[in-house]
């Protein structure tokens, strides 16, 4: 059984956040992911309305005391185990994989993916550390491919949200340690290569108008 959403994880709040605080927290997050400034982004479009949702119901005293009503009554029963079986979880990296890789890598929120990653993970992680090894290890190997397309301080985050897995799992670590090292190296030649060129530029017309004189 699939547990409720947790609108206090989807907004990045405490549970006894005030609504002035909820209120822009909603706003800072859609305004990073509303679909005007995301266009064909459909991993964006997906965490938008997930924003949405919460904070309709956040926002509204009596709907949110009914939700924390509810919440409150299934807070044991889902503290015990991951707020959604493994196999879901799998499917739902696994759509997130290919909302990646069929979205244009120029207009790609690298935000909204780590956003979404996050998302999977219960709040008492290690509920997933002792999962079933088989599917565990298809889960973490799909998280793995989709930071490919993270930024490297991105990476860096997931190395660290990741930790409690690399006890069984020392291949996840250095697999995402040498991917932020690649992405690091790739980072600095995006930064530098104009310069570079600029340089170049500058040479070649040098040696022509030194030709040009001779």
């Amino acid at each position: 059984m699939i547990a409720r959403k947790d609108y206090y994880k989807i907004l990045n709040v405490k549970t006894s956040a005030p609504a002035g605080e909820i209120k822009n927290a909603y706003r800072k997050l859609a305004m990073k992911y509303h679909p005007d400034r995301n266009p064909d982004d459909a991993l964006a479009a997906a965490v938008f309305a997930d924003v949405a949702e919460a904070y309709k119901v956040l926002s509204d005293a009596e709907a949110r005391k009914r939700y924390n009503y509810e919440r409150y009554l299934t807070a044991e029963q889902e503290y015990q185990r991951p707020a959604e079986t493994l196999e879901t979880l799998i499917i739902r990296i696994q759509k997130i994989n290919a909302h990646v890789k069929a979205s244009d890598p120029f207009r790609f929120n690298k935000d909204a993916l780590l956003y979404s990653v996050k998302q999977l993970f219960p709040e008492n992680i290690n509920l997933l550390v002792h999962a079933e090894d088989n599917l565990l290890n298809r889960f973490l190997k799909t998280i793995s491919s989709v930071a490919e397309h993270l930024s490297s301080q991105q990476t860096k985050q997931l190395i660290i949200l990741l930790y409690p897995f690399y006890k069984k799992h020392e291949w996840l670590q250095q697999q995402l340690t040498a991917l932020q090292y690649r992405q690091q190296k790739n980072e600095r030649w995006e930064k530098n290569k104009i310069f570079l060129a600029l340089v170049a530029a500058i040479i070649l017309c040098a040696v022509i108008f030194l030709a040009a004189s001779k």
